[in-house]
């Protein structure tokens, strides 16, 4: 595997489905559940002074699914700083969902962020592809331990990434 050791991380991305929590069906975000150590992990990570940012496709909003879902609220629960979210089908063919650095990119000129210094974190390829592209450090949520990636570490859990950053 791949490992780049990183600088200083002060500010790490979440995906959402799969890396926060499960959903019973994609389509449908308010079956969401949040994994037991999400809000945990990322209270640890604000008090270390770090930013939170979530980074999320939500193919829903473009299919009409999401029911008008306030995504802002349950981030804002979360504790999350800001999040940036993908509202576009695949077939769109958009700057901003992952794979593609346009949610990073935007967070990246809001905050004035040193890419080397942030963190993406996510259980796909497509979160792995768009941080390395993006040139940050890339964290795989693999409670598995089975996935191949070119990410810099993997993880089994979210509390793990306490260890690393």
């Amino acid at each position: 595997m791949y490992f780049r050791e990183p600088t200083v991380i002060r500010c790490v991305f979440f995906d959402r489905d799969g890396t926060l929590g499960t959903l019973d069906d994609v389509r449908y975000p308010q079956t969401f559940r949040l994994f037991p150590d999400a809000k945990k992990t990322i209270d640890a990570l604000k008090a270390r002074g770090m930013f939170v940012f979530i980074a999320s496709n939500q193919s829903c909003v473009a299919r009409g699914t999401d029911g008008g879902y306030d995504f802002a609220r349950e981030f804002s629960l979360l504790g999350a700083d800001d999040w940036f979210i993908c509202p576009h089908d695949k077939k769109d063919g958009c700057a901003c969902r992952k794979p593609k650095t346009g949610l990073l990119d935007e967070a990246v000129r809001k905050y004035g962020l040193i890419r080397r210094e942030c963190a993406m974190v996510g259980d796909r390829e497509t979160d792995i592809e768009c941080g390395r592209a993006a040139g940050m450090f890339t964290v795989l949520l693999d409670d598995s331990g089975a996935k191949l990636t070119e990410a810099d570490v993997s993880v089994r859990s979210l509390s793990e990434l306490l260890y690393l950053l």
